[in-house]
């Protein structure tokens, strides 16, 4: 496995983005930081216009599946909390149904992309039970399925 070189985290998306079309993923919607592209999802019954939003790097489907990305230039301990979270909730269901109008799919799978290292791979190994998949940027262009045990990518 070569170590990848320094990805920022919009890197990292768009190469999991290009990975993701040309397995057949659709793209929904996704996020770059800072940038304002992304699509907040307001928690069900919310009247805030920023309480509780979350904005995912990533949304796509493909057959009965739908997935969810957050991504990081390196890993983070806090997103592996936070997809847990996710996976439990379904404070979120009213947003996910209104994006995916039109799109049939079984299940939802939550999970987190960051640059590819030896050392991102070995801190992420004792949280993999706090998310359904891991995929790592290799470098700008391309991304590889480190953990995928619901064989979503396949």
């Amino acid at each position: 496995m070569a170590r990848s070189l320094e990805l920022k985290e919009e890197q990292v998306t768009k190469a999991i983005i290009k990975w993701l079309i040309s397995n057949g993923w659709e793209i929904l919607c996704y996020d770059f930081p800072q940038s304002g592209t992304g699509r907040c999802f307001h928690p069900n019954d919310s009247n805030s216009k920023t309480d509780g939003i979350w904005i995912p790097d990533i949304v796509a489907h493909k057959g009965s599946n739908l997935i969810f990305f957050e991504n990081k230039d390196r890993f983070v301990y806090n997103d592996f909390e936070k997809v847990e979270r996710l996976k439990n909730t379904t404070c979120y269901s009213m947003a996910i149904k209104e994006i995916t109008q039109g799109y049939n799919y079984d299940s939802i799978h939550y999970g987190i992309g960051f640059p590819q290292s030896p050392g991102n791979i070995s801190k992420a190994t004792s949280h993999l039970d706090m998310i359904d998949f891991l995929v790592t940027a290799i470098d700008k262009d391309n991304a590889s399925v480190e953990y995928d045990p619901n064989r979503i990518f396949n």
